[in-house]
C-alpha cells in the first residue's frame, strides 16, 4: 500500500527534595527536539559537524561514544567498536580523541546551540581476564590495569578488587536470569564484564567526580549504558550527587539529562518501569513497532494512537527516548528493525519517527560493516586503526567511500529532522481512517514545499509544492512507498502566527481535585444554558453554539504536560460539547473539553504555577476569554475527569469569597466563574474564591 501520511501542524527550580522530572528535561532548544547518535565519531568531527550541518537542520542534541580510557586489543586483526564498553579509567583518552579535543567540541556544539550527551559506562570494567601488556592487550591512553579474577586492579581510577560485586554474585548473568532473576541480571557479569558495586560509597565517589568533570566542560547530559544492569537507586544516589550544569550555558538549577539502556521488550524481570525516577529509558518497543509498518509486516494505520499504553513498553512523552535502530540491534544476525540496510524501508519508519508527536526521537548515524564486530572507518593495522574521518558529496551526504553511512545526512531525514524542528511542541489535530494527520490551523492558503522530496532551498521547492486552496483543501499525489509532510517553516508566503484577539481578558480557572498519575482534567462549560438559550449537543458546533464562549490558551506549562500541551491547541471554545474538530490529539487520543493542567504553589517544584496561591492538587488554566459572551459577566463550569470517572457532582453554589468575590447573578447546578478574573473551585463542592487576576 502506499504510505499517505500528511503531518500539518503549528506551530526548574531545585529543592534539596529530589523531583521526579529532573532527569528527564532534554535541554535542548525547543526547536531542536532530535538527538542524532554520531557513533564512533572523532571529536574534531563532531564539532565540524555541529557547526557546519546540524545547527542548520534542526538537530539539538549528538549522543557521542564513550569518551573514557578504554581497553586497546586487536581479536582476528580488527580493532571492534565494543571496547569503547570496555574501561579502563576515566580519563578522556579514547578512540575518538583525547581530553583537550573534547572540551574542544563541546565549547563549539555549544556555541552553535548543539548539546552534547555523553555515553558513560558505569556498570563495569573491563572483561575478566583482560590485562594490559598480555596477549597484545593495551589501552586507549597510558593507564595500566589487571582485570585478572580477584586481582581486578585499576590504579588509572583508582579502583581495586572491593570495588567489585563479587561478594555478591561471582559469575556470569544467565540466559535464564533475564526472564527470572532481576538480582542476578543487576549483580553478576555481563558477557564476562567485571560488574562495580555502586552501592559503594567508594566507586559511587569515582563515578559522580568522572561526571562532574564532564559538566564542568558543558555537556548536557548523559546516555547510561548497561543500566538495566544496575540498581536504579544507585544511579539515582549517583545522579542526586552530580552538580547542576553550567548556569552559563543551560541557566541556573539545572539538573542533566539522563537515557537509561534498559533493554525490555516485554517478559523480562527487570522493567523500565523500575527507572522511571532516574530519567528517561531507551524504548525499544517504539522501534520494533514502527519497523513492522515499514516492512510491510502490519498496517501503518494501526500507529494512530502509537502513544503511552500502545503495546507493552511505552510509557509517557517525558518518559521515553525513541528510535528506530541502535548500535545493537542494527548489528544483529536478522534485525527485528529496519536499518539504514533497507533503503526506503528505513526512510519511511524515520520520517515516521520525525513527524509523530511522541518521546524524544535519537536518529542513528553508522558506519557501513559486513560483520559485527567491524571497527569503525580507519587507516588500517599500519595505522593501529586510527579512525578516518567522513568526506561528503555536493548533495551533503556522506561518500559511501569513506565508510560512513550518516543516515542523519540523508535528504529524507534530513528535511524531516527540519519538519520536526517547525512543528516541535504541536499536536496531530486530526486522525482519520487512511492515517492522515490534518490540522485546521495550519492549512492556509499558499503554496508549500514537500520536506520529505526536498523541502525549501532558496525560496523555491526542492521536490513537490502543495498548494493549499482558500477552503483548506488540497490535491495531493503520493508515489507509493512515500511521504508527503510540509510545515509553515516550508511555505512560500510569509506567515503571521495568530495572537490572542484584542479585547479579550485573562481569566483563570483552579479546581482542586485529587488525582492519580495517569489521570486527567478537563472542563466544560460557557454562557448560562437558562440565560442564553439551549446550548448545542455537538458535536463540532462550537462556532454556532449560543452556549460556547471563545479563548485562547496562555497557560505556561513545563515540558513534561505533553497532554496539556496537545489538547490545548486548537481549543477555541469554552463550551458543553467536548472536543473541538480541530482540537489536538495526544497520542491519538481526543480531548474531553478544555484541559487544565496539574499545579502548585510550591515554587520549587517543576508544576509551580504563579496564579496558584492556594495549595497543592489545584488543575487550572489560564485563558484569554470574551467576556462578552458570558452572562453579565459570568459563566458555568464543570469538571470531567479521565480516564473512567467522568462529570463531578452537581454544585450549589452560593457566594464567593476572596478579593472580588460576590454571588452570580443566576443559579446552576455547576461551577459559576467571573470572566476576567481568578476563579477557585472544589471539585464536587460549592465553595469558590474569585480573586483578581
Amino acid at each position: 500500500m502506499n504510505l499517505l501520511i500528511i503531518f500539518l501542524w503549528g506551530f526548574l527550580g531545585i529543592s534539596s527534595a529530589y523531583n521526579v522530572y529532573w532527569y528527564d528535561k532534554t535541554q535542548t532548544y525547543q526547536n531542536r527536539q532530535t538527538m542524532v547518535h554520531l557513533f564512533e565519531w572523532k571529536w574534531g568531527d563532531v564539532a565540524k559537524e555541529c557547526e557546519n550541518f546540524l545547527q542548520y537542520y534542526g538537530y539539538g542534541a549528538v549522543q557521542v561514544s564513550p569518551p573514557m580510557e578504554h581497553i586497546k586489543a586487536f581479536p582476528s586483526n580488527n580493532y571492534p567498536w565494543w571496547v569503547r564498553y570496555q574501561p579502563v579509567s576515566y580519563k578522556l583518552e579514547s578512540r575518538s580523541g583525547n581530553e583537550a579535543e573534547f572540551k574542544d567540541m563541546v565549547d563549539r556544539c555549544n556555541k552553535v546551540g548543539v548539546r552534547i550527551i555523553v555515553d558513560v559506562v558505569m556498570n563495569h570494567m573491563v572483561g575478566i581476564g583482560q590485562k594490559s601488556g598480555s596477549d597484545g592487550v593495551s589501552s586507549s591512553g597510558s593507564s595500566s590495569f589487571d582485570g585478572t579474577h580477584g586481582v581486578q586492579s585499576f590504579p588509572g581510577v583508582p579502583y581495586s578488587l572491593g570495588d567489585f560485586n563479587n561478594p555478591k554474585c561471582d559469575n556470569d548473568i544467565q540466559g535464564s536470569d533475564y526472564q527470572n532473576n532481576a538480582e542476578h541480571v543487576k549483580d553478576c557479569r555481563l558477557v564476562g564484564l567485571l560488574d562495580l558495586n555502586q552501592a559503594s560509597d567508594s566507586v559511587r565517589g569515582k563515578i559522580v567526580a568522572y561526571l562532574d568533570k564532564l559538566i564542568d566542560y558543558g555537556v548536557a547530559g548523559f546516555r547510561h549504558d548497561a543500566s538495566k544492569h544496575m540498581w536504579s537507586q544507585d544511579i539515582l544516589n549517583i545522579l542526586n550527587d552530580v552538580k547542576d550544569l553550567r548556569s552559563d550555558i543551560f541557566g541556573a538549577n539545572q539538573r542533566p539529562f539522563a537515557v537509561h539502556e534498559v533493554i525490555d521488550r516485554g517478559g523480562e524481570a527487570v522493567k523500565v518501569v523500575d527507572y522511571l525516577n532516574v530519567g528517561r529509558y531507551t524504548n525499544f518497543n517504539f522501534g520494533a513497532i514502527v519497523s513492522s509498518a515499514a516492512k510491510g509486516q502490519s498496517d501503518w494505520r494501526n500507529l494512530a494512537n502509537l502513544g503511552p499504553g500502545y503495546q507493552y513498553g511505552n510509557m509517557e512523552d517525558h518518559d521515553v527516548l525513541n528510535f528506530i535502530d541502535n548500535h545493537d540491534n542494527q548489528r544483529d544476525s536478522s534485525p527485528y528493525v529496519v536499518t539504514h540496510k533497507d533503503g526506503y524501508r528505513y526512510q519511511l519508519a524515520v520520517a515516521f519517527m520525525l513527524a509523530w508527536p511522541y518521546g524524544y526521537p535519537r536518529v542513528m548515524s553508522s558506519y557501513y560493516f559486513s560483520f559485527s564486530d567491524q571497527s569503525p572507518p580507519n587507516a588500517g593495522a599500519s595505522n593501529e586503526y586510527a579512525t578516518t574521518s567522513p568526506t561528503f558529496n555536493d548533495d551533503k551526504t556522506c561518500n559511501s567511500n569513506s565508510g560512513w553511512a550518516c543516515e542523519h545526512r540523508w535528504p529524507t531525514i534530513r528535511e524531516m529532522a527540519k519538519f520536526r524542528s517547525s512543528v516541535q511542541g504541536t499536536a496531530a489535530a486530526e486522525i482519520d481512517k487512511l492515517g492522515i494527520k490534518f490540522s485546521k490551523q495550519l492549512c492556509q492558503l499558499g503554496k508549500y514545499c514537500d520536506h520529505y522530496s526536498g523541502g525549501i532551498q532558496d525560496g523555491k521547492c526542492v521536490g513537490s509544492t502543495i498548494t493549499v486552496n482558500s477552503d483548506q483543501t488540497a490535491f495531493l499525489s503520493i508515489a507509493a512507498n512515500s511521504v508527503v509532510a510540509f510545515s509553515l517553516s516550508t511555505k512560500l508566503e510569509k506567515y503571521t502566527p495568530p495572537s490572542p484577539p484584542a479585547g479579550y481578558s485573562t481569566t483563570v480557572i483552579l479546581l482542586k481535585k485529587d488525582t492519580q498519575p495517569g489521570q486527567n482534567l478537563f472542563i466544560r462549560g460557557g454562557a448560562s444554558n437558562s440565560h442564553n438559550g439551549q446550548c448545542s449537543t455537538g458535536p463540532y458546533q462550537q462556532e454556532s453554539d449560543p452556549c460556547a464562549i471563545p479563548v485562547y490558551h496562555i497557560t505556561t506549562v513545563p515540558f513534561v504536560y505533553s497532554e496539556y500541551l496537545s489538547w490545548s491547541q486548537q481549543d477555541n471554545y469554552l463550551d458543553f460539547e467536548g472536543a473541538e474538530e480541530k482540537q489536538g490529539t495526544h497520542d491519538g487520543a481526543s480531548a474531553f473539553g478544555t484541559p487544565l493542567a496539574y499545579s502548585t504553589n510550591d515554587k520549587t517544584a517543576v508544576e509551580y504555577q504563579p496564579y496558584n496561591k492556594y495549595g497543592a492538587g489545584y488543575w487550572m488554566v489560564e485563558l484569554k476569554m470574551d467576556c462578552s459572551k458570558a452572562e453579565q459577566g459570568w459563566f458555568e463550569v464543570k469538571g470531567y475527569e479521565t480516564p473512567d470517572i467522568g462529570w463531578e457532582g452537581n454544585i450549589g453554589q452560593k457566594k464567593c469569597s476572596g478579593s472580588i468575590g460576590g454571588t452570580a447573578p443566576f443559579s446552576s447546578i455547576n461551577h459559576i466563574a467571573k470572566c476576567g478574573a481568578v476563579n477557585v473551585f472544589t471539585w464536587d463542592s460549592g465553595d469558590c474564591i474569585v480573586d483578581s487576576v
